[in-house]
Parts: C-alpha cells; sequence; structure tokens
C-alpha cells in the first residue's frame, strides 16, 4: 500500500522479481509508504551515500530532503565518546504533535537515520543515476 502526495491510498501489484523497481518508479512520482515509523527509518550509514530518495516519495536538494509534506534538514553528528557516527535528515517538531517527537526541550521528528555497519546494495540508487 502506498500514499500519494495528497493522501491516496494506491494498492500496487507487483511480483517478487519487481517490487523494489516498482517501488522506485512510484517513489518517483512522489507515493511514498504510509508512515514514518517512531524515531526514523534505519539504515546503515553506508547508505547515505547512495541512498535513493525515491524509495521514501522524496527528492533531495542539497543537505535538504523534501518528503511527507515537510522539509527535512541533513545532521551530521560525529562519533564521539563512545557514540556510533550517525547521519539523519529532521525537522522541527510543531507544538500540536507528540508522536514522534523527540529531544529535550526543542522536539524535533527524525525521518531517516544513517547509522551503524551493513551493507546498502538493496537502497541504492542505480549506477550512474
Amino acid at each position: 500500500m502506498l500514499f500519494s502526495p495528497l493522501g491516496h491510498e494506491v494498492q500496487v501489484d507487483t511480483t517478487a522479481e519487481r517490487w523494489l523497481e516498482d517501488l522506485r518508479t512510484w517513489g518517483r512520482q512522489g507515493f511514498r509508504p504510509k508512515e514514518i515509523p517512531l524515531g526514523g527509518f534505519v539504515l546503515p550509514l553506508a547508505c547515505h551515500a547512495c541512498f535513493d530518495w525515491a524509495y521514501l516519495g522524496a527528492t533531495q536538494e542539497g543537505e535538504y530532503v523534501q518528503a511527507f509534506g515537510y522539509r527535512w534538514k541533513r545532521r551530521h553528528l560525529q562519533g564521539r565518546q563512545g557514540l556510533p557516527e550517525v547521519i539523519k535528515y529532521s525537522r522541527g517538531a510543531w507544538q500540536y504533535e507528540e508522536e514522534g517527537v523527540e529531544g529535550k526541550r526543542q522536539g524535533y521528528v527524525t525521518l531517516i537515520r544513517f547509522e551503524g555497519e551493513g551493507r546498502c546494495n538493496r537502497w541504492c540508487r542505480r549506477a550512474g543515476g
């Protein structure tokens, strides 16, 4: 189930061989997953350099990503004092938001975090794309 930029639900019939390409194709048209999980999506740090934003129905413009009707800013947290390096895209929370809000004083919501070990073949842009 995907959702259009205007909130329409669309059920996509696909096959085991084509599902990833179908997600990419629909995402380029602005279709996206239903909702962002609490704390954001999580992928290995290696995925940041090659991640295909179409999988989230998003577009990237420099250090910003446009997705789910919001503009998300890139934040790079250097690993230190035993904490891992993290690159994440987040935005300030609105005062009416409660679910998914993080932080102590000024709340924020995270779209996606890239952290930890792992490979990223599946979620990378194709060569030259």
